[in-house]
């Protein structure tokens, strides 16, 4: 899926389901092989897979945006940018709280919609993650 496209359907999808405003995410998206990727987010090998940074953007590892899972993971990215610009005072713990409720209630909003005969969660999510050794 092109970049502009799924940015388009995951800002709908906020705007929708949130109290984010679309018309306010005003953030670069920078999808990094993985030792660029590693070397910015951890300063070596790492299990992450995105990041924000205010004022400097998103950033993945290339991922498979086809996969309603990697989606999700930039929404939850995508979360902290509408966070930071909202509230910049909201604790660390909460910002991570909303963002992973969020992303979960879109995993599932994305099962059930699509009639996928196993309904995703993160927990699914990251199963299958580790059952690819997209880990090491």
């Amino acid at each position: 899926m092109a970049m502009t496209t799924l940015l388009i359907f995951l800002l709908d999808w906020i705007s929708t389901n949130t109290h984010y405003d679309k018309s306010k995410f005003d953030a670069e998206i920078m999808q990094l092989n993985d030792r660029e990727f590693e070397t910015m987010a951890c300063k070596g090998k790492c299990p992450v897979l995105a990041f924000y940074l205010e004022g400097k953007g998103i950033f993945t590892r290339k991922l498979d945006f086809n996969d309603v899972c990697n989606q999700s993971i930039l929404l939850h990215e995508i979360i902290h940018v509408f966070q930071s610009t909202e509230n910049s005072e909201t604790n660390f713990a909460f910002r991570e709280s909303e963002a992973y409720k969020i992303q979960n209630a879109f995993l599932i909003d994305i099962s059930e919609r699509f009639e996928l005969i196993e309904q995703l969660s993160l927990k699914k999510c990251r199963s299958n993650q580790l059952k690819k050794n997209f880990f090491f």
